[in-house]
């Protein structure tokens, strides 16, 4: 089974979050996230990113995202902020996805609200069955990598 976890650096807090995927087939923010605050170290950043793939389920149901609120909504809460446009300003983003014990590590360019993060695909990491240091490791250099 895949799963989909994030991390962002946006002003000094790395945020840790999850997605799952509706069955409807589309990839939602689903609730779960964990705010960490620099500096954090490689293996607090791996097993944070871990807890959140581990939170990735499947069949999901799909949202309304017309008339409900934004699955993204409780981090854009905890941070304060009224918008996912607002979140997205100066924030670095990694995409993270495991299936089995393959763990793909992807940094992303930052295209603002319209077109979101868009993979860097090209820097893409394989790393396989790793523990939370690589996997940080792996997460922090390709933050670096992401713009």
């Amino acid at each position: 089974m895949t799963r989909l976890a994030g991390l962002d650096l946006r002003r000094g807090r790395y945020v840790a979050h999850s997605s799952s995927l509706t069955v409807d087939g589309m990839w939602i923010a689903n609730g779960t996230f964990l705010l960490l605050d620099e500096p954090t170290d490689d293996r607090e950043l791996g097993t944070a990113v871990s807890r959140m793939l581990d939170a990735s389920r499947t069949g999901v149901p799909t949202p309304d995202l017309r008339n409900g609120p934004s699955p993204f909504a409780p981090v854009l809460d905890a941070l304060g902020l009224r918008s996912y446009a607002t979140y997205a300003k100066g924030t670095r983003h990694v995409d993270v996805e495991r299936d089995a014990d393959v763990v793909l590590v992807s940094p992303t360019r930052n295209g603002g609200a319209r077109e979101g993060f868009v993979e860097l695909s090209e820097h893409t990491v394989r790393l396989t069955a790793p523990g939370d240091e690589e996997l940080g490791e792996a997460v922090r250099a390709a933050l670096d990598r992401s713009s």
